[in-house]
Formats: structure tokens, C-alpha cells, sequence
């Protein structure tokens, strides 16, 4: 199956709370009202997710574009945030979950240091979605970076 037929019933307007965890800051948690737009591309076969949420007073943006290949269900993404990657696009590899989501690594370059790895799960629910990242040290130990339940509009 596409990832239009898969993921296609999250097509259309969302709105949430971000929750972005920075815990080596006084204020650990930081809560932002969210918005996204789930878009079908190209007849189903890629879905775009577009949301928006705010640092600081300050907007900021980020999209993933999902893609999946029908016959191994392997998923695919491209994903960018103005706050989290700046200029860069992240490549991700994943697969769909027993649940009916995504679930996608990719990694980024930190000075100095071997790579850091970056998971982002898109997890459905009867009444809406959870979008979910993680950080991933070079070691392997994960921890919660942003979440966000989105209910429709």
C-alpha cells in the first residue's frame, strides 16, 4: 500500500500544542500553540505534513514529506524545521508501525562529535494525531525532543 492509502485520513487542517523538551534549560518544557496542514502529493503517493509552532514568541516552521515503497512498505522522509535543522534537509528511513504510523531515523552532524541520530514517529488515532521526535546520542540512548497531539479543525 501507498502512503496515500496507509496515512491518507490525516489529509486536511490540525491544529495542537507543541511541547519541545529542552531539559539542559531552567525551563525544561516549552509549550506552543501548533498548527499543520496534511497535504496528499502526487495522486497519493507522497504526503506532506506542514506545521508550524513558536520559540520564544518567535514562528517557526517545519515539513516532512513521507514517501513508501508498496511492495516492502519501507517509508521514506525528508524533514526540515527553521528551529531544529535551519538550512538542512534530513534524509529518514523507517517503516510503518503494527499501529498504523511511521516511525523514521535520520541523523545530523554535530562538530566535533560522531553523529547524532533523530527519530520522528507519526502515530494515528480515532480522533487525531501525535507527531513525536527523539534525540539519539551516538551511543543509542533516546530521549523525547518535541511532541505534539494535533485534533482537526
Amino acid at each position: 500500500m501507498s502512503i496515500g492509502q496507509r496515512l491518507g485520513g490525516l489529509v486536511g487542517d490540525w491544529k495542537g500544542t507543541n511541547v519541545l523538551h529542552v531539559p539542559w534549560m531552567p525551563e525544561p518544557l516549552k509549550r506552543s500553540d501548533s498548527k499543520a496542514v496534511v497535504r496528499s502529493k502526487m495522486n497519493g503517493q507522497f504526503l506532506s505534513i506542514e506545521y508550524t509552532w513558536s520559540y520564544e514568541g518567535e514562528l517557526q516552521e517545519g515539513m516532512l514529506i513521507l514517501g513508501s515503497d508498496p511492495q516492502s512498505d519501507a517509508v521514506q522522509a525528508v524533514w526540515t524545521d527553521s528551529w531544529h535543522s535551519k538550512d538542512a534537509l534530513m534524509l529518514c528511513n523507517g517503516s510503518f508501525t503494527p499501529e498504523g504510523g511511521i516511525s523514521v531515523l535520520g541523523q545530523y552532524a554535530v562538530p566535533e562529535h560522531p553523529d547524532w541520530g533523530w527519530r520522528t514517529d507519526v502515530l494515528q488515532s480515532s480522533n487525531g494525531f501525535r507527531y513525536v521526535m527523539f534525540n539519539i546520542t551516538p551511543e543509542g540512548a533516546e530521549q523525547i525532543a518535541v511532541e505534539t497531539d494535533f485534533a482537526r479543525i
